[in-house]
């Protein structure tokens, strides 16, 4: 298979990209990820992004531990060998439980533990397992994490679907891969 991802040296940055990879760095992340490294090739895609991705990771109305279920959710439904390779390190440490990670990776449905855990599984998987969530799950996630959370869920997972589509295509291997 071609490899299609190669990191950027710093050093080498074209003057619209040496700002955004420096806001990238600087930020929540401390680190500039892979994905953004592809993202550059387009400093205007690359800082857009980043501003979204900010706020999925860190802005929404759900807790890391939320979070990163879902975005687990979406790594493994897009087979995204990176966007895991990050997030199930997070997951950890967020407190998502090993066996649910376990049973992620191996494409199993988790036994949960917690509701709210269950409930955004729920909706993310049924979302990708059907392109639509049911009028009665819809209803339950409203029910229990408000309009607003809701909305914010719906578009974490399109953003790391996003994402997960451009790591495949460039084929970008695992975290510390490359």
């Amino acid at each position: 298979m071609t490899k299609r991802f190669r990191e950027l040296i710093p050093d080498h940055l074209t003057a619209a990209q040496q700002p955004v990879f420096e806001a990238i760095a600087s930020g929540p992340r401390q680190t500039v990820p892979y994905i953004y490294h592809l993202l550059l090739r387009s400093p205007e895609l690359a800082k857009t992004a980043q501003a979204l991705g900010v706020f999925c990771r860190y802005g929404t109305q759900f807790s890391p531990r939320l979070s990163e279920l879902a975005i687990l959710v979406v790594a493994r439904h897009w087979d995204a060998a990176y966007e895991w390779s990050v997030h199930v390190h997070e997951a950890r440490k967020a407190g998502v439980p090993e066996p649910v990670i376990a049973a992620l990776e191996k494409d199993e449905v988790p036994v949960f533990d917690d509701a709210d855990d269950d409930l955004v599984y729920r909706f993310a998987s049924s979302y990708f397992a059907n392109n639509d969530v049911s009028d009665d799950l819809f209803a339950a996630a409203q029910a229990r994490f408000g309009e607003q959370a809701v909305v914010e869920l719906a578009g974490l997972l399109g953003y790391y679907s996003m994402l997960a589509i451009c790591l495949r295509i460039y084929r970008v291997p695992p975290q510390g891969e490359a």
